[in-house]
């Protein structure tokens, strides 16, 4: 007689999927030891008149990466400060030209304006290439996939749109960036989705917009009461009464343009990166309005005191609140990523960017 059951033709039940585990950011830089690399990095910079920058560079990435951790695991950059300074100088002889040829003939220096149109998402491909390549986690690099004509219509194509429909495709346009940036990045093998609504940016790119109306209205409303108030409205107004007058309305709408870029921040930040998904894992981002404000205000108001000293503590500070809101749900185990070949990259594009101050703030 035999032991074994009589077959159903069923096949056993699968195994339930593993719960997600939220996993956080931890940043463990501190202002004490990021000035101790800043102030040697500027006197060198200053001393090599400039040259050195590309050492400050790596110096700088390799310790803020080398202190954000995921899983008890180290970010790594593994940029060279030669490839840097190649880019560097690509970027200074480019601009020298243009100024030179601005110079001598102011007309011929318009032509240069498609060039540079057209040559900013090539610049904006080429960066993010160079800035995923150089960075890996668990001994495994990122990788970019966008192309230069994904790039033109979402930095290019999308914005002229924005501004030809007034501004109603203007929320389109940013979700075309954020998506071109995140959407495009690998993990090794493992290629990023980007699952934002555009409603989400739509809503808070008009929220942005009637708070800043509502506001500044405000603000408009409260100086002309005050000057009302005063009885000063008509006449020959004192030296020493408009200087504070003028002082108040700085300090007022200063404060209405970091709530402003705070609440505009929080939201793009939140949506861009809550629509970020790599395999079955997802990112999110919590970060909120006030506590931005906070940090905006007491960041300027302690850098103007220390007359810049307290940069790098206000850097720093900076990127532990907005990694302490940033976390991944991660649905099973994270290293099921393989490395991928790489590709040859290099850091042209990256420095003309840092060049011209194009930053996508993500």
């Amino acid at each position: 007689m035999s032991d074994a059951l009589p077959s159903t033709g069923e096949a056993p039940p699968s195994a339930p999927p593993a719960a997600a585990r939220r996993l956080d950011f931890e940043f463990h830089a501190t202002g004490g030891e990021y000035f101790r690399i800043w102030i040697v990095n500027l006197l060198l910079t200053i001393v090599t008149l400039g040259i050195y920058s590309a050492w400050a560079k790596v110096r700088r990435l390799r310790y803020f990466y080398g202190n954000t951790r995921l899983a008890d695991a180290a970010f790594e950059y593994h940029g060279r400060p030669i490839q840097i300074l190649k880019g560097r100088l690509i970027a200074v002889g480019a601009y020298a030209i243009f100024y030179v040829v601005a110079q001598l003939q102011p007309l011929a220096a318009i032509g240069f304006l498609p060039l540079f149109a057209f040559g900013v998402p090539w610049i904006i491909m080429k960066s993010r290439r160079f800035q995923m390549r150089m960075t890996s986690y668990r001994g495994i690099r990122f990788g970019f996939d966008g192309d230069y004509r994904g790039a033109l219509g979402a930095f290019i194509g999308w914005p002229v749109l924005g501004m030809l429909t007034l501004g109603i495709l203007w929320p389109r346009s940013i979700w075309e960036q954020s998506r071109y940036i995140l959407a495009n990045a690998r993990y090794g093998t493992g290629h990023a989705r980007f699952t934002a609504s555009r409603g989400v940016f739509y809503r808070f790119c008009f929220v942005t917009l009637g708070l800043g109306a509502v506001l500044y209205a405000g603000a408009f409303a409260g100086v002309g009461g005050l000057v009302g108030a005063s009885g000063l409205e008509g006449e020959e107004i004192p030296e020493e009464t408009a200087v504070a007058v003028g002082l108040a309305v700085g300090v007022v709408f200063l404060l209405v343009s970091l709530v402003l870029s705070a609440y505009y921040r929080k939201s793009w930040v939140n949506a861009s990166f809550g629509g970020l998904e790599l395999g079955p894992h997802r990112v999110e981002s919590e970060l909120e309005t006030w506590p931005l404000v906070g940090l905006y205000l007491s960041n300027f108001a302690l850098i103007v005191l220390t007359l810049g000293l307290y940069a790098p503590w206000a850097t720093v500070r900076q990127m532990q609140y907005q990694l302490a809101n940033l976390h991944v749900r991660a649905q099973g185990d994270l290293d099921q990523f393989a490395a991928a070949a790489g590709d040859a990259t290099d850091a042209i594009g990256e420095e003309i960017g840092d060049f011209f101050d194009i930053d996508f703030g993500l």
